[in-house]
């Protein structure tokens, strides 16, 4: 569906910065080669707001295709599950009771972050569409509910369960079309002394690095603390603090309050809108800039990769994440290409990716079909990747890193 209008201020002023053609959704894995004469492909454009100046897509998908049977787990990366456990020692430092606090987390996949918390004695609630996830969750004995967080579930769980001291989302608020449905929500469930913390991919560093595969039919905005600010504003809600984590590629940590909470809002709020604003983040001329890099960026990237065929190198690729599908179906490099795919998800392997049709293996088959290259397609745990992998690097292969330019890891 084509949506013309923001969905933070609600003008009817988007400008499209690049159309990605037609793409494929990221997480429609194919079970077999037979199935692409069937595959469904949408348009996928990155526009700005010529208003308020917020980065977003304009054509929505059904989020129950989408989301009903995800096939992403947060437990599978030990980096995700270790930066889940410290975060929850962060927010119960916030909170700073002696009384564990209630905790409710929007998105909450598998419960992994969740079970950090209720190891600490807390009261926890999940909220996540994935039906097959919070199955999974609720069998591991995370309380959790398999609904679209929004403005009529946030009320079923005020009547059901009361307000909450801290909510969470991680990773989520860019996956939501309905923006207000979500702020207001947040604004209904937060108890009155309670605060929030919501992390998303950070605009900025997509900017600075070229993060272009942030953009796919999942990801429908693209957030500066800018757009926070003023979708929050909109429900009497403030920023009181920010920090920049490493996760997902580099992303912000946003901790929201009822305005003249019991918080004092700190100088890193207004020196992080300073610092976006110097870069140009809300100037159209800086995402024309940007669209130019990525055009560049992808002769760079192919034109690389048909080298070291032509050399007759094999080249496989780590991560069938969503930014990787993205990645690989806009610089058009398909299984002619692409020998195979590895990834831990065992609810990936078996499978092909979509629009491009590469099969995906686990980690294993590295060392059963040995490449010369791994392009690094889960670019953001390179390093966890690169360690784990250590004998692929002892026996001579080496892995690409795509952003911001094609590269080797030494």
């Amino acid at each position: 569906m084509k949506v013309k209008e923001c969905r933070i201020c609600k003008s009817g002023s988007l400008d499209v910065v690049l159309d990605y053609g037609q793409v494929a959704l990221a997480d429609a894995f194919l079970d077999d080669l037979s199935q692409v004469s069937e595959e469904k492909k949408y348009p996928l454009n990155l526009c700005i707001c010529r208003n308020c100046k917020h980065l977003q897509i304009d054509e929505i998908v059904d989020p129950k295709l989408l989301f009903k049977n995800y096939i992403y787990e947060t437990g599978v990366s030990p980096s995700v599950v270790s930066y889940a456990e410290q975060l929850t020692k962060k927010l119960l430092k916030i909170h700073d009771s002696a009384k564990n606090p209630t905790v409710l987390e929007i998105a909450s996949n598998d419960g992994t972050g969740l079970s950090f918390f209720q190891k600490k004695g807390c009261e926890i609630l999940g909220i996540d569409p994935a039906e097959n996830i919070v199955e999974g969750a609720n069998q591991r004995g995370i309380r959790s509910i398999a609904k679209f967080f929004n403005l009529e579930s946030a009320q079923e769980i005020v009547e059901e369960y009361g307000n909450w001291e801290i909510i969470i989302a991680r990773n989520v608020m860019a996956h939501v079309s309905d923006l207000h449905g979500f702020a207001g929500g947040i604004k209904l469930v937060l108890s009155d002394k309670g605060f929030a913390s919501i992390e998303v991919p950070h605009l900025q560093t997509m900017f600075e690095e070229l993060q272009y595969d942030q953009v796919f039919h999942e990801h429908i905005g693209y957030h500066s603390l800018d757009s926070f600010q003023k979708l929050f504003s909109q429900y009497e809600i403030e920023v009181f603090d920010v920090e920049k984590v490493w996760v997902h590629g580099g992303s912000i940590r946003v901790y929201l309050q009822h305005n003249n909470g019991p918080r004092k809002v700190t100088s890193r709020v207004t020196e992080l809108i300073k610092e976006e604003s110097g870069l140009g983040l809300y100037d159209r001329a800086s995402w024309n800039t940007f669209s130019d890099r990525i055009l560049l960026h992808k002769s760079a990237l192919k034109g690389e990769i048909t080298k070291l065929r032509e050399e007759g190198k094999k080249v496989s690729v780590y991560g069938a994440s969503g930014k990787g599908q993205s990645l690989l179906q806009f610089c058009e490099l398909g299984n002619n290409l692409l020998d195979y795919v590895v990834d831990k998800s065992k609810l990936k392997q078996g499978k092909f990716t979509p629009g491009t049709h590469i099969p995906i293996f686990s980690n294993d088959h590295i060392y059963k079909e040995f490449p010369d290259i791994i392009l690094l397609c889960a670019w953001n745990f390179s390093e966890e990747i690169v360690k784990q992998e250590q004998q692929f690097a002892e026996l001579g292969g080496k892995f690409l890193h795509p952003l911001p330019m094609p590269h080797f890891l030494s």
